[in-house]
């Protein structure tokens, strides 16, 4: 379960990122798909909290 906390984490913080620079750098240059950009943020948020929440459930021995 530790293993899966960190790769949610991981990928969540990869969504997060690239959602916001690419959003943000469509939105600049007035392209329409920016919206579907900065919509994956929330959902790399919840990446992040489902992974560092596993990562801390779990027992690691």
């Amino acid at each position: 379960m530790h293993k899966l906390g960190v790769i949610t984490t991981l990928l969540g913080l990869i969504l997060s990122v690239v959602g916001l620079v690419v959003g943000f750098w469509k939105m600049l240059n007035g392209s329409a798909s920016a919206e579907v950009w900065i919509s994956l943020v929330p959902l790399g948020f919840v990446g992040l909290l489902l992974g560092v929440t596993l990562t801390q459930l779990s027992n690691r021995q």
